[in-house]
Protein backbone atom coordinates (compact mmCIF):
# COMPACT_ATOMS: atom_id res chain seq x y z
CA UNK A 1 0.00 0.00 0.00
CA UNK A 2 1.40 3.39 -0.83
CA UNK A 3 2.82 5.63 2.21
CA UNK A 4 2.13 9.04 2.48
CA UNK A 5 4.32 11.30 3.91
CA UNK A 6 2.60 14.65 5.96
CA UNK A 7 6.32 16.74 5.61
CA UNK A 8 6.10 15.87 1.83
CA UNK A 9 3.05 16.69 0.97
CA UNK A 10 3.49 20.14 3.14
CA UNK A 11 6.22 20.86 1.26
CA UNK A 12 4.47 19.92 -1.61
CA UNK A 13 1.59 22.27 -1.22
CA UNK A 14 3.75 24.93 0.12
CA UNK A 15 5.35 24.98 -3.57
CA UNK A 16 2.57 24.84 -5.46
CA UNK A 17 1.12 27.58 -3.17
CA UNK A 18 3.99 29.63 -3.51
CA UNK A 19 3.64 29.86 -7.28
CA UNK A 20 0.06 30.42 -7.24
CA UNK A 21 0.64 33.91 -5.17
CA UNK A 22 3.62 34.21 -7.64
CA UNK A 23 0.80 34.22 -10.72
CA UNK A 24 -1.75 36.48 -8.39
CA UNK A 25 1.20 38.55 -8.22
CA UNK A 26 2.26 38.85 -12.15
CA UNK A 27 -1.64 39.75 -12.82
CA UNK A 28 -2.14 42.05 -10.41
CA UNK A 29 1.01 43.73 -11.22
CA UNK A 30 2.36 43.90 -7.50
CA UNK A 31 5.77 43.14 -6.34
CA UNK A 32 6.34 39.57 -5.03
CA UNK A 33 8.27 40.25 -1.10
CA UNK A 34 9.97 37.07 -0.30
CA UNK A 35 9.06 36.60 3.31
CA UNK A 36 5.27 37.46 2.33
CA UNK A 37 5.23 34.79 0.05
CA UNK A 38 6.97 32.13 2.49
CA UNK A 39 4.44 33.05 4.95
CA UNK A 40 1.57 32.70 2.90
CA UNK A 41 2.51 30.19 1.23
CA UNK A 42 2.80 28.22 4.72
CA UNK A 43 -0.58 29.26 5.70
CA UNK A 44 -1.82 27.43 2.94
CA UNK A 45 0.06 24.69 2.95
CA UNK A 46 -0.78 23.81 6.76
CA UNK A 47 -4.92 24.37 5.53
CA UNK A 48 -4.08 20.92 3.62
CA UNK A 49 -2.40 18.90 6.41
CA UNK A 50 -6.27 19.24 8.00
CA UNK A 51 -7.20 16.62 5.79
CA UNK A 52 -5.00 13.96 7.75
CA UNK A 53 -6.61 14.42 10.88
CA UNK A 54 -10.21 13.67 11.13
CA UNK A 55 -10.47 15.66 14.43
CA UNK A 56 -9.99 19.15 12.26
CA UNK A 57 -12.13 18.21 9.51
CA UNK A 58 -14.88 19.86 10.76
CA UNK A 59 -12.89 23.08 9.36
CA UNK A 60 -12.57 21.55 5.70
CA UNK A 61 -15.83 24.11 5.01
CA UNK A 62 -16.11 26.64 2.62
CA UNK A 63 -16.14 29.65 5.15
CA UNK A 64 -12.67 27.90 5.92
CA UNK A 65 -11.21 27.86 2.78
CA UNK A 66 -12.30 31.47 1.84
CA UNK A 67 -10.62 32.59 5.75
CA UNK A 68 -7.31 30.52 4.84
CA UNK A 69 -7.32 32.07 1.67
CA UNK A 70 -8.35 35.48 2.14
CA UNK A 71 -5.23 35.26 5.01
CA UNK A 72 -2.92 34.12 2.45
CA UNK A 73 -3.66 37.02 -0.03
CA UNK A 74 -3.78 39.66 3.22
CA UNK A 75 -0.35 38.22 4.42
CA UNK A 76 1.16 37.70 0.47
CA UNK A 77 0.27 41.82 -0.68
CA UNK A 78 -1.14 43.52 2.26
CA UNK A 79 -4.06 45.43 0.49
CA UNK A 80 -4.64 48.60 1.62
CA UNK A 81 -8.55 49.12 0.29
CA UNK A 82 -11.25 46.48 0.18
CA UNK A 83 -11.91 46.97 -3.32
CA UNK A 84 -7.95 46.28 -4.15
CA UNK A 85 -8.27 43.30 -1.38
CA UNK A 86 -11.37 42.13 -3.76
CA UNK A 87 -9.02 42.29 -7.06
CA UNK A 88 -6.07 40.60 -5.99
CA UNK A 89 -8.71 37.85 -4.40
CA UNK A 90 -10.53 37.17 -7.72
CA UNK A 91 -6.98 36.79 -9.09
CA UNK A 92 -5.38 34.56 -6.43
CA UNK A 93 -8.45 32.32 -7.19
CA UNK A 94 -8.08 32.89 -11.14
CA UNK A 95 -4.46 31.58 -10.74
CA UNK A 96 -5.68 28.31 -8.55
CA UNK A 97 -7.76 27.41 -10.62
CA UNK A 98 -5.64 28.00 -13.96
CA UNK A 99 -2.83 25.79 -11.68
CA UNK A 100 -5.19 23.47 -10.64
CA UNK A 101 -6.60 22.72 -14.04
CA UNK A 102 -2.87 22.70 -15.66
CA UNK A 103 -1.98 20.05 -13.24
CA UNK A 104 -5.08 17.81 -13.57
CA UNK A 105 -4.78 17.48 -17.43
CA UNK A 106 -0.96 16.62 -17.36
CA UNK A 107 -1.62 14.24 -15.25
CA UNK A 108 -4.41 12.61 -17.52
CA UNK A 109 -2.35 13.20 -20.51
CA UNK A 110 1.25 11.80 -19.68
CA UNK A 111 -0.21 9.76 -16.16
CA UNK A 112 -1.19 6.20 -16.23
CA UNK A 113 -4.07 6.53 -13.40
CA UNK A 114 -6.22 4.20 -11.26
CA UNK A 115 -8.10 4.54 -8.57
CA UNK A 116 -8.01 1.95 -5.56
CA UNK A 117 -10.00 2.55 -2.39
CA UNK A 118 -10.76 6.63 -3.24
CA UNK A 119 -7.59 6.83 -4.08
CA UNK A 120 -6.11 8.54 -7.89
CA UNK A 121 -2.60 6.48 -8.27
CA UNK A 122 -0.85 8.15 -11.54
CA UNK A 123 2.17 6.19 -12.85
CA UNK A 124 2.31 4.14 -8.99
CA UNK A 125 2.23 7.36 -7.10
CA UNK A 126 -0.63 8.49 -5.20
CA UNK A 127 -2.27 11.70 -6.02
CA UNK A 128 -5.30 13.22 -3.78
CA UNK A 129 -8.25 14.07 -6.05
CA UNK A 130 -11.65 14.80 -4.95
CA UNK A 131 -15.21 14.41 -6.64
CA UNK A 132 -16.06 16.34 -9.65
CA UNK A 133 -19.72 16.96 -10.23
CA UNK A 134 -21.31 18.01 -13.47
CA UNK A 135 -22.48 21.24 -11.20
CA UNK A 136 -19.35 22.22 -10.07
CA UNK A 137 -18.25 22.31 -13.39
CA UNK A 138 -20.97 24.42 -14.80
CA UNK A 139 -20.32 26.19 -11.95
CA UNK A 140 -16.91 26.64 -12.40
CA UNK A 141 -17.20 27.65 -16.18
CA UNK A 142 -18.08 31.06 -15.64
CA UNK A 143 -16.13 31.64 -12.44
CA UNK A 144 -12.98 31.37 -14.62
CA UNK A 145 -14.54 33.56 -17.75
CA UNK A 146 -14.91 36.36 -15.86
CA UNK A 147 -11.94 36.43 -13.54
CA UNK A 148 -10.34 35.58 -16.87
CA UNK A 149 -11.91 38.30 -19.02
CA UNK A 150 -11.08 41.01 -15.85
CA UNK A 151 -7.72 39.73 -15.58
CA UNK A 152 -6.73 40.46 -19.34
CA UNK A 153 -8.32 43.57 -19.30
CA UNK A 154 -6.39 44.37 -16.45
CA UNK A 155 -3.04 43.60 -18.18
CA UNK A 156 -4.10 45.28 -21.38
CA UNK A 157 -5.00 48.89 -18.86
CA UNK A 158 -1.09 48.55 -17.32
CA UNK A 159 0.31 47.70 -20.49
CA UNK A 160 -1.75 50.83 -21.99
CA UNK A 161 -0.72 53.16 -18.78
CA UNK A 162 3.10 51.54 -19.30
CA UNK A 163 3.41 52.92 -22.65
CA UNK A 164 2.53 56.31 -21.52
CA UNK A 165 5.44 56.08 -18.14
CA UNK A 166 8.23 58.42 -18.57
CA UNK A 167 11.28 58.74 -16.46
CA UNK A 168 11.62 61.90 -15.03
CA UNK A 169 14.31 64.27 -13.32
CA UNK A 170 14.00 67.08 -11.73
CA UNK A 171 16.73 69.47 -11.12
CA UNK A 172 16.54 72.91 -8.42
CA UNK A 173 19.90 74.49 -8.05
CA UNK A 174 21.87 71.76 -6.48
CA UNK A 175 19.30 69.62 -5.82
CA UNK A 176 18.03 66.48 -7.92
CA UNK A 177 15.40 64.01 -7.64
CA UNK A 178 14.47 61.15 -10.18
CA UNK A 179 10.83 59.58 -10.71
CA UNK A 180 8.25 58.15 -12.61
CA UNK A 181 6.01 59.94 -14.52
CA UNK A 182 2.62 58.98 -16.29
CA UNK A 183 1.85 61.02 -19.28
CA UNK A 184 -1.78 62.10 -18.87
CA UNK A 185 -3.10 63.60 -22.44
CA UNK A 186 -6.30 65.09 -20.39
CA UNK A 187 -4.26 66.92 -18.13
CA UNK A 188 -4.96 70.48 -18.91
CA UNK A 189 -3.69 72.24 -15.18
CA UNK A 190 -2.27 75.44 -16.49
CA UNK A 191 -0.95 79.12 -14.33
CA UNK A 192 -3.91 80.86 -15.05
CA UNK A 193 -1.87 84.35 -15.30
CA UNK A 194 1.42 82.79 -16.99
CA UNK A 195 -0.23 79.89 -19.19
CA UNK A 196 2.58 78.15 -17.59
CA UNK A 197 1.76 74.01 -17.67
CA UNK A 198 1.71 72.08 -14.53
CA UNK A 199 2.87 68.93 -13.95
CA UNK A 200 1.32 67.13 -10.40
CA UNK A 201 3.75 65.34 -8.20
CA UNK A 202 3.64 63.08 -4.81
CA UNK A 203 4.84 66.34 -2.35
CA UNK A 204 6.87 64.09 -0.49
CA UNK A 205 9.16 63.72 -2.92
CA UNK A 206 10.41 67.18 -2.19
CA UNK A 207 10.37 66.84 0.95
CA UNK A 208 14.05 67.31 1.56
CA UNK A 209 14.87 70.57 -0.56
CA UNK A 210 11.25 72.47 0.29
CA UNK A 211 10.91 75.29 3.03
CA UNK A 212 10.91 73.37 6.68
CA UNK A 213 8.03 74.89 7.72
CA UNK A 214 5.84 73.80 4.72
CA UNK A 215 6.09 69.84 5.80
CA UNK A 216 4.21 70.36 8.93
CA UNK A 217 0.81 72.02 6.81
CA UNK A 218 1.70 69.31 4.21
CA UNK A 219 2.04 66.11 6.92
CA UNK A 220 -1.64 67.37 9.04
CA UNK A 221 -3.70 68.08 5.94
CA UNK A 222 -3.88 71.73 6.33
CA UNK A 223 -4.90 73.99 3.59
CA UNK A 224 -1.66 75.25 2.35
CA UNK A 225 -3.19 78.02 0.16
CA UNK A 226 -4.51 80.00 3.88
CA UNK A 227 -1.27 78.52 5.77
CA UNK A 228 1.72 80.21 2.93
CA UNK A 229 1.21 83.38 4.03
CA UNK A 230 2.50 82.37 8.09
CA UNK A 231 5.49 80.68 6.37
CA UNK A 232 8.83 82.07 6.80
CA UNK A 233 10.59 81.71 3.46
CA UNK A 234 13.82 83.11 1.69
CA UNK A 235 13.25 85.30 -1.27
CA UNK A 236 14.55 82.37 -3.71
CA UNK A 237 12.06 80.55 -2.65
CA UNK A 238 8.88 83.04 -2.89
CA UNK A 239 9.88 83.85 -5.71
CA UNK A 240 9.51 80.18 -7.15
CA UNK A 241 5.82 79.31 -5.44
CA UNK A 242 2.93 79.43 -6.95
CA UNK A 243 -0.97 79.36 -5.75
CA UNK A 244 -2.93 77.30 -8.95
CA UNK A 245 -6.17 76.77 -8.94
CA UNK A 246 -7.72 73.40 -9.89
CA UNK A 247 -10.97 72.09 -10.09
CA UNK A 248 -11.45 68.02 -9.35
CA UNK A 249 -12.72 65.40 -10.50
CA UNK A 250 -16.31 65.70 -8.99
CA UNK A 251 -16.18 69.24 -9.37
CA UNK A 252 -14.47 70.50 -6.39
CA UNK A 253 -12.48 73.73 -6.58
CA UNK A 254 -8.90 74.10 -5.16
CA UNK A 255 -5.74 75.96 -4.32
CA UNK A 256 -2.81 73.53 -5.69
CA UNK A 257 0.76 74.85 -4.24
CA UNK A 258 3.32 74.70 -6.83
CA UNK A 259 6.57 75.72 -7.56
CA UNK A 260 9.42 76.33 -10.35
CA UNK A 261 12.11 74.12 -11.02
CA UNK A 262 15.08 74.94 -12.98
CA UNK A 263 14.35 72.27 -15.73
CA UNK A 264 12.68 68.93 -16.30
CA UNK A 265 14.20 66.42 -18.66
CA UNK A 266 11.58 63.60 -19.70
CA UNK A 267 12.91 60.36 -20.89
CA UNK A 268 11.18 58.26 -23.28
CA UNK A 269 12.41 54.72 -24.81
CA UNK A 270 13.84 56.46 -27.72
CA UNK A 271 13.61 60.29 -27.10
CA UNK A 272 14.44 62.77 -23.96
CA UNK A 273 12.37 66.36 -23.92
CA UNK A 274 13.77 68.84 -21.98
CA UNK A 275 11.40 71.24 -20.11
CA UNK A 276 12.48 74.90 -18.61
CA UNK A 277 8.90 76.33 -18.82
CA UNK A 278 7.30 74.38 -16.39
CA UNK A 279 5.63 74.37 -12.68
CA UNK A 280 5.34 71.12 -9.94
CA UNK A 281 2.08 71.19 -8.30
CA UNK A 282 2.71 69.28 -4.85
CA UNK A 283 0.08 66.30 -4.15
CA UNK A 284 -0.77 66.38 -0.72
CA UNK A 285 -1.15 62.61 -1.07
CA UNK A 286 -0.27 60.01 -3.37
CA UNK A 287 -1.18 59.70 -6.94
CA UNK A 288 -1.05 55.71 -7.28
CA UNK A 289 -1.50 53.27 -4.47
CA UNK A 290 0.78 50.84 -6.00
CA UNK A 291 3.34 53.60 -6.42
CA UNK A 292 3.84 53.00 -10.08
CA UNK A 293 4.22 56.49 -11.13
CA UNK A 294 4.78 59.37 -8.76
CA UNK A 295 3.36 62.55 -11.14
CA UNK A 296 0.81 63.26 -13.93
CA UNK A 297 2.87 64.89 -17.02
CA UNK A 298 1.42 67.85 -18.57
CA UNK A 299 1.39 66.99 -22.58
CA UNK A 300 2.39 70.05 -23.79
CA UNK A 301 5.98 68.39 -21.63
CA UNK A 302 6.53 66.45 -24.65
CA UNK A 303 5.65 69.33 -27.68
CA UNK A 304 8.74 70.88 -26.95
CA UNK A 305 12.46 70.45 -27.87
CA UNK A 306 13.84 66.77 -28.02
CA UNK A 307 16.88 66.09 -27.47
CA UNK A 308 19.42 63.49 -28.79
CA UNK A 309 18.68 60.30 -25.74
CA UNK A 310 22.64 60.76 -25.31
CA UNK A 311 22.35 64.10 -23.66
CA UNK A 312 21.78 63.29 -20.34
CA UNK A 313 24.52 61.12 -19.93
CA UNK A 314 27.25 63.41 -21.01
CA UNK A 315 25.75 66.06 -19.10
CA UNK A 316 25.92 63.78 -16.52
CA UNK A 317 29.85 63.00 -17.25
Amino acid sequence: MPVIYIDVIWFINLALDGFILLVTAFLARLPARLWRMIGASAIGASYALFLFFPVLSSFLTFFCKFLFSSLMVWVAFRPKRLLEFGKILGLFYLASFLTGGAAFAANSFFGSMTVQNGLVLVSGGTVWAEQTTLAMIVLALPIVYFLGKSAWNRLAQVRKREGNLWSVQVELSEWHIELTGLLDTGNALTDPLSRTPVMVADWELFRDCLPEALIPSFENGVDISMALGDVDMDSEWQSRFRLVPYRGVGGTMGMLLAFRPDVVRLTGQAEVHTCRRVLIGLNPRPLAADGTYRAILHPSMIEGGEEPAASPDREAS
